[in-house]
């Protein structure tokens, strides 16, 4: 059966909605005695550089149309960014990788915090909760060259953000809507809308995306369905230009159906609340204190029969994981000196069920397999050496505990603690006179093995710490004392090069990592 050969872009009037909402000027309308001349507002094209400090920090607009459609996750925009690929799971859903990278490598953030899927498998990667167009910026550090967060990425720092909207008695609201119909049943809906004045505010996000399988050259079926939504609220307090507070809750949920996998995802529930406070220009030296706690709990299930035909044994998993952000960070100015110092702590349990039915019903209650804890302290300082140089460097120190419980998945109850360092250090510099702008920098991780890698990691010898949530082969070895810390240290440098309306950069990296943590 042929395929079509198109897929419909944005509607007409997704533009007229997206067009802000913001009391952007009204169309103004001229009339005179002899002719009516109607004068429509003027439309603005933007385009991103999609670089900044030099190629070293990419910022993204994820409002902004992609080719060939809107993303429907956080890894569907990525790959749109030089450097980032997706390992794909379907229709949605995928995994993200940079520089050929993936996982706990690259840190996922949004607003600050980092919200962690549950599924062993990676079904849920910490990208599927996320629905890029309903945030105001993303933003990607390249390489080990921050240690503002926990854990420190290796391989990148991503960040989602909603920035803080600024409302007035006399523009009280502003917001964005649009639509997007295709082929095959896609259907996506976005709103952004925010209600205030120049003290408080409302702000309501919400996205929701569909779309159904598509069938091969001989008609059958692919299975590749999905359907996600989510919804936002945050109430915000702005009493001054220098204080913010916002209390902030969300939930989604969806389902997704995959050709490659032994089980379709049938639920990726979230919930989450969050508290973030700042304060800026307290003294001449103290320049911002910020503070914010985040609770979420991802709830996935996936099965072999709701979504597919199943004439055998039906089986399904619930996987859930609840985790706690905390951060309190503070900026100071010292002469030539700039210092953003901290702490922060994160806080996961980790459980699961199976479930199966042949002639008889079989249950494997819930129980949680993993607790996990972390406190870092880190400092990034950046100094002025004159005008057009700088040297930015910093430290960061994260203690971390991991417990797994008795009927958990693997062999032998355990704990592990570590302390482990991260710290980088580069140059920058300016050539105006050239239109150049430089860095090169050297950073240092260690990294401890996330859930992921200890339920899926096959060692050396061929033996598996975890099969499944209840079985487990008897002679294996326990990967909480096995998989080593991961130690990568990493060259980065770059350059930038604009001249009039041309514009050019280039960067490279080189890496060694001791103890590779490899999945299977």
């Amino acid at each position: 059966m042929s395929q079509p050969k198109f897929i419909l872009q944005s509607l007409a009037v997704a533009v007229v909605l997206a067009s802000n909402l913001t009391h952007a000027e009204e169309t103004t309308i001229q009339s005179s005695v002899t002719t009516d001349e109607i004068q429509l507002a003027p439309i603005v094209v933007t385009a991103e550089k999609g670089n900044q400090a030099n190629g070293l920090v990419v910022v993204a607009d994820p409002k902004q149309p992609i080719q060939p459609v809107p993303a429907t996750d956080g890894a569907d925009y990525l790959k749109s960014i030089m450097g980032f690929n997706a390992i794909s799971s379907g229709g949605t859903n995928g995994d993200v990788t940079f520089r050929g990278m993936f996982g706990s490598r690259i840190k996922m953030l949004t607003n600050g915090t980092e919200k962690l899927g549950a599924c062993p498998a990676r079904m849920d990667a910490p990208t599927s909760y996320i629905s890029p167009e309903t945030y105001d910026k993303i933003t990607v550090v390249k390489g080990p060259e921050t240690v503002l967060y926990p854990t420190t990425g290796s391989a990148a720092t991503v960040s989602f953000e909603r920035t803080p909207p600024k409302l007035s008695s006399e523009k009280p609201y502003q917001g964005t809507a649009s639509v997007l119909v295709g082929s095959y049943g896609r259907l996506d809906q976005n709103f952004d809308g925010t209600l205030g004045d120049e003290t408080k505010y409302l702000r309501l996000t919400t996205s929701r995306s569909t779309s159904n399988s598509y069938k091969d050259g001989d008609g059958n079926k692919v299975p590749s369905a999905w359907e996600r939504w989510t919804a936002d609220v945050a109430m915000g307090w702005t009493p001054d230009d220098d204080t913010w507070l916002e209390l902030n809750a969300g939930t989604g949920d969806g389902y997704s159906e995959y050709a490659g996998r032994s089980m379709d995802g049938v639920q990726f529930k979230r919930k989450s609340l969050g508290f973030h406070a700042e304060k800026k220009n307290l003294t001449e030296h103290i320049k911002k204190i910020e503070a914010q706690i985040d609770y979420t709990d991802n709830d996935h299930v996936m099965d072999n029969y709701s979504y597919r035909v199943n004439t055998g044994t039906k089986s399904s998993m619930e996987l859930a994981r609840q985790t706690l952000n905390s951060r309190l960070a503070i900026t100071t100015e010292w002469g030539k000196w700039s210092i953003i110092s901290g702490v922060d702590s994160q806080h996961w349990n980790h459980g699961g069920d199976m479930k199966m039915q042949s002639g008889m019903m079989t249950m494997k209650p819930y129980m949680r397999n993993m607790k996990y804890q972390s406190y870092g302290a880190f400092s990034e300082f950046t100094y002025h050496l004159s005008a057009d140089n700088q040297l930015v460097t910093g430290a960061r120190f994260d203690h971390v505990a991991m417990t797994t419980s008795k009927t958990n998945v693997i062999t032998n109850p355990s704990e592990r603690t570590e302390t482990v360092p991260s710290a980088f250090i580069r140059i920058e510099n300016n050539l105006p006179s050239y239109g150049l702008k430089n860095y090169v920098g050297l950073g240092y991780v260690e990294r401890v093995p996330d859930f992921w890698e200890l339920y899926s990691t096959s060692l050396a010898s061929g033996a598996y710490t975890i099969n499944n949530m209840d079985a487990v082969k008897t002679d294996t070895i326990n990967n909480m004392d096995a998989v080593k810390t991961e130690k990568t240290l990493q060259l980065d440098l770059g350059t930038q090069w604009q001249q009039g309306s041309w514009n050019a950069w280039v960067s490279a990296y080189a890496g060694v990592v001791k103890d590779f943590i490899l999945m299977q």
